[in-house]
């Protein structure tokens, strides 16, 4: 049995609004620096290294952990504003911030009391990033007993921020699902460095190789049970990693509309057959933007809202109910079905008010529309739509999901036991 910390500790309490009023002075900041260079960083497409320290020098990366543990003492719901902040500025830096409080959210769900503060005083007192390896879709890694811990051995595709991490949590989906936290320098551990893609070009999102690396017994994530109560916990991981995509997708889209409006006012003219010779007087000028504003301002006060119910279900710890949870999935469903459109309409349709001349790379806005383009590609609509759907019609909620019930599925359909299956139906067919 595990003693219990000495301190009473507070997380994910919050601060007041004025302290919270410097925190977004912070950010604000933050960003106003990260927008300066966003566009030939991108282009450069290196680690972000120096993107992280930046965001650290601020406080961050700590401001959702405990006041007792060093950090800054913000709700969740505070920390997914800040990172729309950094979002509309540079949606790759945004990206690892709100991945980053997903992964301290994570070690928070699993975590035994002791493992909690342990990750989460690194957080607040030294400024770690939290990285994670956890594609479920991704099969062909094992785990194997290792004395008390376990010995991991395989390749994942994507895993966004290990390889500038201070801690990783990984993910792996055996006969049970292992969650380990270990450092990045383990002994065969190797990151790809291959991540070169459309958009979101600096999350540092190439693969990892591991080739016999251990996890010790005491990095086992040990904090939950196999109870109906701790599946229920354990399912909010989930629904909290589509939660931070909408607060992604607010912040991208903002940064466009921001950004739009202000080459519009800058170097926009109107068109010839318009009733003004001021652009912004432009009738369909107005109309667009005040069409994306409100978009946009609806999709980011349903994100809002999403935050504080989960904020309210994570607090519940066993006395969540099983309804409960399949509410807060509707309305986590419903933010990233209106973000993820927001921000696609929003990155698209800008250039009708920009003009040709905006197209110019020199200019740099499609920067937001293929950050906005590369990450909703993540996690297809159609299925969360269609869960709101089945609501809608039926009355039936989401019961509580957890990653190891994907891996499975993708398992099923493309990894080993897909490929055991096609060859059994191979060597069926032949016998006939």
């Amino acid at each position: 049995m595990t003693a219990e910390p000495a301190v009473d500790i507070a997380y994910y309490a919050g601060v007041t609004d004025e302290e919270f009023a410097t925190w977004t002075s912070v950010a604000e900041r933050v960003a106003a620096e990260l927008a300066e260079t966003a566009l030939a960083r991108d282009r450069a497409n290196q680690d972000p290294v120096a993107e992280l320290r930046l965001l650290r020098e601020a406080g961050l990366l700590g401001f959702a952990a405990p006041r007792e543990l060093g950090g800054g003492g913000g709700s969740l719901t505070q920390a997914l504003k800040l990172s729309r902040i950094i979002s509309a500025a540079d949606g790759s830096i945004g990206q690892l911030l709100t991945y980053h409080y997903s992964n301290g959210v994570w070690t928070h769900i699993l975590g035994t009391p002791e493992q909690r503060e342990r990750i989460a005083r690194g957080v607040g007192t030294e400024g770690w990033f939290q990285g994670s390896v956890s594609n479920p879709r991704d099969p062909g890694v094992t785990v194997e007993r290792d004395g008390d811990g376990y010995r991991i051995t395989g390749r994942r595709t994507f895993a966004t921020g290990v390889a500038v991490a201070d801690l990783i949590t990984v993910l792996l989906y055996g006969d049970e699902p292992v969650n380990v936290v270990i450092p990045p320098d383990r002994p065969g551990l190797a990151f790809g460095d291959d991540w070169d893609n459309l958009g979101q070009r600096l999350t540092a999102s190439g693969s990892v190789t591991f080739d016999g690396v251990v996890a010790h017994a005491d990095e086992v994530l040990a904090g939950l049970g196999n109870g109906e109560a701790d599946r229920r916990r354990d399912g909010l991981r989930g629904l909290f990693s589509q939660l931070i995509f909408a607060h992604l997708y607010a912040g991208i889209a903002d940064g466009a509309l921001q950004a739009a409006a202000r080459y519009v006012r800058e170097k926009g003219r109107p068109w010839p057959e318009a009733t003004s010779r001021d652009v912004t007087e432009d009738p369909y000028h107005l109309q667009l933007l005040g069409r994306l504003s409100a978009s946009l301002a609806a999709a980011t006060a349903l994100a809002d809202a999403a935050s504080e119910e989960f904020e309210a279900a994570l607090a519940l710890g066993a006395d969540l109910t099983e309804e409960r949870w399949g509410r807060l999935a509707i309305l986590i469903d419903q933010a990233k079905a209106v973000t993820t459109e927001t921000v696609l309409d929003v990155t698209h349709n800008i250039y009708q008010a920009t003009g040709a001349r905006s197209t110019a790379n020199a200019v740099g806005l499609d920067i937001y529309w293929r950050n906005a383009r590369t990450h909703t590609t993540h996690d297809p609509l159609p299925y969360r739509q269609r869960e709101i759907g089945r609501h809608v019609l039926t009355g039936e909620l989401p019961r509580p999901r957890q990653f190891a019930d994907l891996a499975k599925a993708a398992d099923a359909t493309q990894g080993a036991a897909a490929d055991t299956a096609t060859a059994a139906a191979g060597t069926e067919a032949a016998e006939r």
